[in-house]
C-alpha cells in the first residue's frame, strides 16, 4: 500500500512547481462545498422547480453554466431575429434564480473563511504556478489577504479592465515582491464572467475583493450584466467542449497547463475520469511530468491507491502521498521547528 507521509518530509522537491487544487481543497475550509455538483445542492435546497430541472435534462447536463450559456445566446438570437420575449427568456430567468440562490446559500462568508487565509497564501506561495479546479473564491480572497504581507506576489494574469494578459509568461517575473506565482482557474471561477458584449473578464471590487465581492458577483449575475464563466458539472467531453466555448479557458487549457513541468503538488483532487483531460494536459508538457504527491484524507488508503494507479497509467515516474491535515500544507499551519 502506498506510505502516507508528512507534508514536511517530502516538500523539497516540490517547491517551485505547480500546484493542483481539487474540490477538498475547498470542503477542507467548508464543508458546504462537498455536494457532488451545484445542481445537487440546488435540489437539496429546493431552489430547482421542476421546470427548471427540465431544461437541464432537455440540455442532457447538470451544468448551470452550459445551460445558462445556451439559453442567453437563445435570447439574443430572440432579440435579434425580433421575437418577442416568451419562454426561452422565462427558462433563463429561472435557471439563473437557481444558481444564484443555491450560490449564496452554499458559500461560505468572507468572515468565516478569513481564518485560514494566511497559511493558505505561505502553501500557495512556494509554488510557481497555482492551478485552482473550483468555483468558489477561496484562492482569491486568499491572494487579496496576502498583500499586505508579501505585495503583488501572487497574479491571476488578469490586467486592467479584467482582461486576461496575452503575454501572461512575463508576468513570473517579480513586480512590488520578492517572488512570484501564478494562478489560474482552468475551469473558471465565480470571479470570471462573460459580458454583454461576448467579452470574457474577471469582475473585481474597486480596491481588493472581500467581503463584499460574492454579493457583487450575484447582483451582476440578477442585473444579467454578466453570465457566469465557469464549468462544475460534466463528463471530461463536457468539459472539453466548455472550454472551447471559451477564449480564457482555451488559453489556460492549451498553454498553461502543458507548461506548468516536472513537478506537481495536488490537493484535493481524485483524477477522476471526468477530469481527464486536466492530467493529459498537464502531461503534453515539453519537460514533461515526472513527480506528483498528492495529499491524503485521513489515511484514505483505496483513493491513494486509486491515485497512483491512475499516475503510472499516465506515465508519471515518481508519486508520493502526504497527510492533507500534515503541518505547513493548505490550511494547516506550519510547525514552529519546521519554520
Amino acid at each position: 500500500m502506498p506510505e502516507i507521509q508528512k507534508w514536511a518530509d517530502i516538500k523539497e522537491p516540490f517547491i517551485g512547481g505547480a500546484l493542483l487544487l481539487g474540490n477538498g481543497a475547498s470542503m477542507a475550509v467548508h464543508k458546504e462545498f462537498g455536494y457532488a455538483s451545484l445542481r445537487v445542492a440546488a435540489e437539496e435546497h429546493g431552489h430547482l422547480t421542476p421546470e427548471v430541472a427540465s431544461i437541464f435534462r432537455s440540455f442532457d447536463t447538470s451544468d448551470f453554466e452550459l445551460v445558462l450559456r445556451r439559453l442567453w445566446e437563445a435570447t439574443l438570437v430572440n432579440k435579434a431575429l425580433g421575437v418577442e420575449p416568451g419562454r426561452v427568456e422565462e427558462a433563463y430567468q429561472q435557471v439563473r434564480q437557481a444558481l444564484i440562490s443555491t450560490v449564496r446559500q452554499v458559500h461560505i462568508s468572507y468572515e468565516d473563511a478569513s481564518q485560514h487565509f494566511e497559511p493558505m497564501f505561505q502553501f500557495m506561495k512556494t509554488f510557481d504556478t497555482v492551478l485552482s479546479l473550483n468555483y468558489d473564491l477561496l484562492v482569491y480572497w486568499a491572494m487579496m489577504a496576502s498583500q499586505p504581507h508579501l505585495g503583488n506576489w501572487f497574479k491571476d494574469c488578469f490586467l486592467g479592465g479584467g482582461l486576461f494578459c496575452e503575454d501572461w509568461e512575463d508576468l513570473r517575473k517579480p513586480y512590488r515582491a520578492d517572488g512570484s506565482t501564478l494562478v489560474f482557474y482552468p475551469h473558471g471561477s465565480l470571479i470570471t464572467a462573460r459580458k454583454r458584449d461576448y467579452s470574457e473578464k474577471k469582475l473585481t471590487l474597486q480596491g481588493g475583493g472581500g467581503d463584499n465581492l460574492l454579493e457583487r458577483i450575484l447582483a451582476l449575475w440578477e442585473s444579467g450584466a454578466a453570465v457566469p464563466l465557469f464549468v462544475s458539472e460534466g463528463t471530461t467531453e463536457y468539459k472539453r467542449k466548455s472550454i472551447a466555448s471559451s477564449s480564457y479557458l482555451s488559453r489556460v487549457f492549451r498553454e498553461v497547463l502543458p507548461s506548468s513541468g516536472e513537478s506537481l503538488v495536488i490537493y484535493g483532487w481524485a483524477a477522476s475520469e471526468q477530469d481527464e483531460h486536466v492530467l493529459a494536459q498537464l502531461r503534453r508538457s515539453g519537460t514533461r511530468l515526472r513527480r506528483v504527491a498528492a495529499s491524503v484524507y485521513r489515511g484514505d488508503q483505496a483513493s491513494a491507491q486509486k491515485m497512483e494507479d491512475a499516475l503510472k497509467a499516465a506515465g508519471v515516474e515518481e508519486v508520493l502521498f502526504f497527510d492533507a491535515e500534515s503541518p505547513g500544507c493548505w490550511i494547516h499551519p506550519q510547525d514552529p521547528v519546521d519554520s
